[in-house]
């Protein structure tokens, strides 16, 4: 306990007396771990070919393999953020990064599909899990209070960053030394790249390096008496009407975003674009939400969440809107932008009201709760969308379920009663504890 306490200990001078607030260091280092972690989870693409021609399997397997990881993926946040609202998401992270690294290695030799389902399936969905936008939302709710919206909106740009930077960047290494390689590669990049930011940078909370969120001064009146922070149980949360609003707003964001991601360029050629055209349609989306995520986050600390939550919604229902309906190939370079603006900050907007409403100490069990229904409706997007075709001949009722569905989020989302708060259990912070 002597030793953890000093390493505690340690950096509280330096930081209580640097002129920038140490929580953008740790909004810094998640992003950075995000950027990462995000792109090796979308990255997988490029694997496809070259796999399934050594494996010899076929692509149905494949993405059957992808899919339970991505099921497992949402499977494992509530776990891991009951986790890091016990533990600590330095802990959890620094052990997430390490078994990161290790599945990517143990993926580099599969030579069956039941490894592939064992090492990337389940292994890599949970070390991605626990370095993955849940852990990094709940530790920044509790660094910040009124600049959250700021600080969670970081992890939207890298997200987006790591999808469009390193999809391209794993394709060249594949191309050049790979696909076992480059698996390796990850790996390696994965421990030497995230376990020292986890380890050196990331703290679990403003109170134990003795600062307060946002960098406001120390609330220790000279009685001695701590100021209370506040949890909320997830039991408590659960009957709560805003937490099912949240999830509910979240799993139409999921339906529409699987439906983009998966079916966007196939509906853009069958309308008649090159693949190239549709393809560089679908980039350029990533390009310009990385632009808006700072942007939207910034406005939500003046404006409210809840608002820049439905007008994220109703934005992008008037981008699916004109992506199904254009067919000049400019007109659909500039709706790009526009449905690009539509895809950040829906996520961060969801894990800064868990924060304003449950209390910035269960941001972690109760998003990750959150976020398990926006998998679903991820999983759902993706399939029925592929089913309504086969059954339609195209992709428009898929597109008219989804911006209906938007329309209801974007209704729930402004319905929901960030005063109405549930009963809190209240807990004093203890000297040398969490």
């Amino acid at each position: 306990m002597r030793e953890y306490s000093d390493q505690v200990m340690a950096p509280r001078t330096e930081a209580a007396e640097s002129r920038i607030f140490y929580g953008w260091w740790v909004a810094v280092g998640f992003s950075l771990i995000i950027f990462l972690s995000t792109g090796i989870r979308f990255a997988v693409g490029p694997f496809l070919k070259p796999m399934v021609g050594d494996l010899g399997i076929d692509r149905g397997a494949f993405s059957l393999v992808v899919s339970l990881s991505l099921f497992l993926y949402g499977l494992f946040v509530p776990l891991i953020g009951l986790l890091v609202d016990r533990w600590g998401a330095r802990l959890v992270c620094s052990l997430g990064t390490v078994v990161m690294a290790i599945a990517m290695g143990l993926t580099s030799t599969v030579h069956t599909l039941w490894e592939f389902a064992l090492y990337y399936g389940v292994l890599a969905a949970l070390g991605l899990a626990t370095t993955g936008q849940v852990v990094a939302s709940a530790t920044l709710s509790r660094w910040f209070v009124k600049r959250r919206g700021t600080a969670v909106s970081a992890l939207s740009v890298a997200t987006m960053a790591g999808i469009s930077l390193l999809m391209p960047g794993v394709m060249w290494s594949i191309l050049r030394f790979g696909w076992r390689e480059t698996f390796m590669i990850l790996g390696g990049v994965s421990l030497v790249f995230c376990l020292p930011i986890s380890l050196f940078v990331v703290r679990d909370d403003p109170e134990r390096m003795g600062l307060r969120p946002d960098g406001e001064a120390p609330a220790i009146a000279s009685s001695g008496v701590t100021a209370v922070v506040e949890r909320t149980a997830t039991g408590d949360a659960v009957r709560t009407p805003s937490f099912w609003f949240l999830s509910g707003g979240l799993f139409t964001c999921g339906f529409s975003m699987s439906l983009l991601s998966a079916h966007g360029v196939p509906m853009l050629t069958d309308h008649g674009f090159h693949s190239m055209t549709a393809s560089s349609a679908m980039g350029l989306t990533g390009v310009s939400s990385i632009a808006a995520g700072l942007v939207i986050g910034i406005l939500s600390d003046r404006w409210g969440r809840k608002p820049m939550l439905a007008f994220v919604y109703l934005l992008r229902v008037v981008a699916l809107t004109l992506l199904f309906l254009t067919h000049d190939p400019v007109v659909l370079m500039v709706v790009a932008i526009l449905a690009g603006l539509s895809l950040t900050g829906s996520f961060a907007m969801a894990s800064a009201l868990t924060a304003d409403i449950f209390g910035r100490l269960s941001v972690g069990s109760i998003f990750g709760l959150v976020f398990l229904v926006h998998q679903i409706g991820a999983a759902l997007g993706s399939w029925l969308s592929g089913y309504l075709f086969d059954v339609s001949g195209g992709y428009g009722l898929a597109f008219a379920i989804a911006c209906g569905l938007l329309l209801v989020g974007a209704g729930l989302s402004l319905s929901i009663d960030v005063n109405g708060r549930p009963v809190r259990r209240e807990l004093q912070p203890v000297a040398g504890g969490r």
